[in-house]
């Protein structure tokens, strides 16, 4: 039997996603085959969730959705290069190909994100609750913007970022 979740709002699970943040990222499973190029859609991906929450599959699943991730950048960069191809040098084959490919590949990229659980309903929550997190985050900056000239230091901002 698998062991008992933690409880998200408990110590534990504090100190869990501090160990979390230490370690940053999982290095990809070496048998799986990740394109050098795709490495930092595996980081993104990796990042979307709690480490301790990818499983072994989880990890291989993530490998081909990073991979995929990479060959759509690829796909629109041919597409671009061969819309920009005036007379002869065009070829309106590949081109019909690649507009065909690239919607394809991105239903493939998003039925993986669900399946991984890294889509935005799963890390964002509800659009409600996102909603509220944008108000906040809204008035935060005009907060700043309507402090950042004055010099009396009454309000606390960071210097970086």
């Amino acid at each position: 039997m698998a062991d008992k979740r933690t409880r998200s709002d408990s110590s534990a699970a504090a100190v869990q996603a501090m160990k979390n943040a230490a370690v940053d990222t999982i290095d990809p499973p070496s048998h799986a085959g990740l394109e050098k190029k795709a490495e930092p859609f595996w980081h993104d991906n990796i990042r979307s969730k709690a480490l301790d929450s990818w499983t072994p599959a989880d990890l291989l699943a993530a490998v081909e959705l990073a991979n995929n991730q990479l060959y759509l950048t690829v796909l629109r960069r041919d597409l671009r290069k061969e819309e920009r191809a005036r007379g002869e040098a065009r070829n309106e084959a590949l081109i019909k190909n690649l507009r065909k490919q690239i919607p394809d590949l991105q239903r493939t990229i998003l039925a993986q994100r669900r399946d991984l659980q890294i889509h935005s309903h799963a890390t964002n929550g509800e659009s409600r609750d996102q909603k509220k997190r944008n108000q906040n985050d809204r008035d935060a900056r005009n907060t700043k913007n309507e402090h950042q000239g004055q010099d009396d230091n009454l309000i606390a901002f960071p210097k970086h970022g």
